[in-house]
């Protein structure tokens, strides 16, 4: 699965967008087709990636398939989708003292951004942001 994975990514980094295909299914370029006068179709490259993924099990395209799939990666890495709390989350003001104390010694320690420790607590990047400036 993971190869699989990787030769998508590679097939979608060496397009540039369309690939043009002959009537035979051959890819040409399209200034050769043009000068030679040969009829071709644009056809996207993601198609293609899209179904060497989907016939392995992914189906990346169905938003319903990846909402559980992110559920499964968040439920495995101990983080929240934020989607079975149904209700936003109030911070007391003791709360996000406490929360940029933390702050003040992860910064120090340098190990992390300010967007990677607001998602790890769970709290917006913009509210954490407004938070700091206080």
């Amino acid at each position: 699965m993971r190869e699989l994975i990787k030769e998508s990514i590679v097939d979608l980094k060496k397009s540039d967008g369309f690939v043009y295909v002959t009537a035979e299914g051959k890819k040409i370029d399209l200034h050769e087709a043009a000068s030679r006068g040969i009829a071709v179709t644009p056809v996207n490259p993601k198609d293609g990636v899209i179904k060497k993924l989907e016939s392995a099990g992914l189906f990346l395209t169905d938003t319903k398939f990846l909402a559980d799939l992110n559920e499964l990666i968040a439920s495995l890495n101990g983080t929240s989708t934020g989607k079975s709390e149904g209700k936003r989350r109030s911070f007391s003001d003791i709360e996000k003292g406490k929360i940029l104390e933390e702050w003040k010694k992860v910064e120090a320690a340098g190990k992390k951004t300010k967007a990677a420790f607001a998602r790890e607590i769970g709290v917006g990047y913009q509210t954490f942001i407004n938070w700091l400036r206080g």
